[in-house]
């Protein structure tokens, strides 16, 4: 989602605590430290480029939560709240196998997980305004 600005809504300290929850399993925070620097670099990257590291940060963010992660849950409600916290980890894998985000597989998915439709609806359209 952006703001009105053109904004993007995840922000440098957003993608540098993702950077120390995967430093915390022992993971390598490289390609994210390359992501902050694609984002917040002085002449930023071209709009897609943008989206797709938006994109990639959102599946890390599902599988390691952080503030990233709960600015997703902030817009739903407390039940769809809880199915994105049982399925984060199947709900980023799928994303990572996704070429185009699109609201409508994103949904097939979560009803493939047992979501039903309006819940399905809902994360997938935060999904992609947190993204787009």
């Amino acid at each position: 989602m952006t703001i009105s600005t053109g904004e993007s809504l995840i922000t440098a300290a957003d993608i540098d605590d993702l950077i120390i929850r995967v430093r915390h399993t022992a993971g390598d925070p490289g390609d994210l430290e390359s992501a902050k620097a694609a984002l917040f670099s002085g002449a930023g990257p071209d709009p897609e480029a943008a989206r797709l590291v938006r994109q990639r940060l959102l599946v890390v963010a599902l599988h390691y939560g952080g503030a990233l992660l709960a600015k997703l849950l902030s817009r739903l409600s407390p039940r769809e709240t809880a199915m994105v916290r049982r399925y984060a980890h199947r709900l980023a894998n799928f994303l990572d196998t996704l070429e185009v985000w699109a609201a409508q597989p994103i949904m097939l998915a979560l009803m493939r997980f047992g979501l039903p439709y309006g819940e399905a609806e809902s994360i997938a359209v935060a999904v992609l305004l947190l993204v787009g």
